[in-house]
């Protein structure tokens, strides 16, 4: 618990991105399932980038969230590049190359990847955890 007291502002967007980031991959994982596989590679960079928002509230380093952010990128850019035939589609009025009735989920998965990796790229800028003093009275 006196973990939780040291905790600055950034520990808590770290949080927030992690909440949005599960609730990101759930719904990848769900809707990907019942449609026709998992991108592996989007499932890693969200477990990716979710180990490292974990080891970064208990280790501050900066790299930690430097590949957080990396992963949520790789997520996010990785299921837009799976789905340019179905934005094709949208913006041509046909139904040839993707499933326009999927677009609804491809972008509301987007914008879970989308403010997590912002909200990583926020946090790099921003202290962890409140400095321990080491003074002697």
């Amino acid at each position: 618990m006196d973990h939780i007291k040291n905790f600055r502002f950034g520990a808590y967007l770290t949080i927030v991105s992690m909440i949005v980031g599960v609730i990101g991959v759930i719904r990848y994982l769900g809707w990907s399932n019942s449609y026709g596989g998992v991108d592996y590679i989007v499932a890693a960079g969200f477990a990716i980038a979710l180990i490292f928002d974990v080891i970064l509230i208990y280790r501050d380093d900066s790299i930690f969230c430097i590949l957080a952010t990396v992963g949520y990128s790789l997520a996010l850019f990785r299921i837009l590049a799976d789905s340019v035939g179905t934005f094709v589609d949208m913006f041509q009025g046909i139904n040839m190359f993707g499933d326009v009735t999927q677009i609804g989920n491809i972008v509301s998965i987007s914008a879970f990847a989308a403010v997590s990796t912002v909200l990583s790229m926020i946090v790099s800028f921003m202290p962890i955890r409140k400095a321990e003093c080491e003074c002697t009275k």
